[in-house]
């Protein structure tokens, strides 16, 4: 175990017994930390900064008095998790019973495996491990949840995500320097996990900065769901400094996901531009929507940046020469690369193992992709995904049930943001594990729902009763 990894377990424990936010903070930053092995030896499973911590966290939430009941109610609603619950149910079955079925019978792409190639489909570590890491984000979502209906506890979470986005571009500086100033041997401590880690490539002679990520691919598409997640949520805010230190954040973030040259990323970041366009002419039009107030410091922001770069390409035009070559190369000509022959393989392999199952699907852990949706389909079938995309589009579509208008401002702001990491699931998705960050996020927007009463044969309103105790993360101040 490498020094940051105990140093994390030291901070991951010292919050866990600490009062206040300081473990759903932590959580949020450890998901910079994409290359880092949290268990000691050099073989065997990873486990990531932010799963370990999302253990702590899950255990912290469920152990306060009444979480527990509060947690089944919410596994069993119909318009919060009930379809999850149902589907995390059937894919742990499918990764224990699918995998023996069709042993023999089935090619596959290994989730373990370290060739171009194909194999022939056999249970293994990783129906194990992946269905972990399902259950693992599942039991996430329940937290938030479970924790998540206050406005206290919204306010926090906005706090982490502006943390989480300070740290995405803090590492990537850092990375950036230490390989122009020749010092990579520095990071090696932060990149012990035992897979494939690709820290050191160029792309049209320039860096392309990975963080301390695996891969410019993960930390670029990192960089674009939190890049969204904050334009999204600025106007909910502190005005001054907080807001002040959110744009600042944003830019950074915009600037180290070009600078990670992932065209996974880039797509991403083209589709949230388009969401967040519409978004803000859904907003102009409707005289009565909520999120109006700083409408026209948005469009002012929008026209000093389209001026600016077209002023820029007036005076200089020679400055786009090189963003233009790289998005051609890593956008238009990607098909040409072996990355992309290798992941349309998996894909390929994918889709007709889901079909040789017959629509069964041949268990979590039994497949690499790179399409979230053929993940979901070769691994639990056409009944798995009905159940996953189901409750994802419900949690997108549904309006919160007896809201607060604060609670529906931040279930959208949260809506909208996730659809560019969504498509970019499905243009890099390689398991079908959703993580960490996209379950807080779902289950922050199952939150906004109020909970059903408990009896409904009541002939008249029942006396207020006393609010109901949330553990010590959201009875913080913020």
């Amino acid at each position: 175990m490498s020094w940051p990894a105990a140093l994390l377990w030291v901070l991951i424990l010292a919050a866990a017994f600490s009062n206040g936010p300081g473990l759903l903070y932590l959580l949020m930053i450890c998901g910079a930390f994409g290359s880092l092995q949290m268990l000691p030896g050099s073989g065997g499973a990873n486990l990531l900064p932010q799963s370990a911590c999302a253990a702590v966290f899950i255990g912290k939430v469920m152990i306060q008095p009444g979480n527990i009941r509060r947690g089944i109610e919410a596994a069993l609603d119909p318009q919060r998790l009930v379809l999850f619950s149902a589907f995390l149910a059937y894919a742990l079955f499918g990764a224990l019973v699918l995998p023996r079925v069709f042993s023999g019978m089935i090619e596959v792409v290994p989730v373990s495996a370290f060739r171009f190639g194909t194999d022939i489909l056999k249970p293994g570590a990783g129906n194990i491990t992946q269905s972990g890491y399902m259950a693992l984000s599942y039991a996430a979502t329940l937290a938030f949840t479970v924790i998540g209906q206050t406005e206290a506890m919204r306010a926090h979470y906005r706090r982490a995500l502006l943390s989480a986005a300070c740290a995405l571009v803090a590492t990537g500086l850092v990375d950036l320097i230490t390989f122009s100033l020749n010092l990579g041997a520095v990071l090696e401590p932060f990149r012990t996990a035992t897979y494939a880690l690709l820290t050191d490539v160029e792309a049209e002679g320039a860096k392309r900065v990975v963080g301390l990520m695996p891969e410019a691919s993960s930390y670029g598409t990192a960089c674009v769901g939190m890049a969204a997640a904050l334009v999204f949520t600025r106007p909910l805010y502190h005005a001054g400094n907080e807001q002040m230190l959110v744009m600042i954040a944003i830019g950074g973030l915009v600037l180290m996901t070009m600078l990670s040259t992932s065209s996974t990323a880039y797509v991403g970041l083209a589709v949230f531009g388009l969401v967040y366009g519409l978004d803000l002419l859904v907003r102009m039009l409707d005289a009565g929507n909520p999120r109006r107030d700083q409408i026209g410091l948005e469009v002012g922001l929008i026209v000093l940046v389209v001026f600016v770069i077209f002023a820029t390409f007036v005076i200089q035009p020679a400055l786009f020469d090189p963003i233009v070559a790289m998005v051609d190369k890593m956008v238009f000509q990607k098909s040409s690369s072996a990355s992309y022959v290798e992941r349309s393989l998996w894909n390929r392999v994918g889709w007709h193992a889901f079909l040789d199952s017959g629509g069964l699907g041949v268990g979590l852990g039994s497949i690499r992709v790179s399409n979230w949706v053929i993940s979901i389909l070769g691994s639990t079938g056409l009944f798995g995904a009905l159940m996953m995309f189901g409750f994802i589009a419900q949690q997108l579509v549904a309006a919160p049930r007896n809201a607060t208008r604060k609670a529906v401002v931040f279930a959208t702001v949260t809506k909208l943001a996730l659809v560019p990491v969504l498509v970019m699931y499905q243009l890099a998705g390689t398991i079908p594990d959703i993580g960490i960050a996209a379950s807080a996020a779902l289950g922050m927007i199952a939150a906004a729902h109020t909970p059903r009463p408990a009896g409904r044969a009541i002939s008249r309103p029942p006396p207020p009763a006393p609010t109901p105790a949330v553990n010590r993360l959201s009875e913080a101040r913020p």
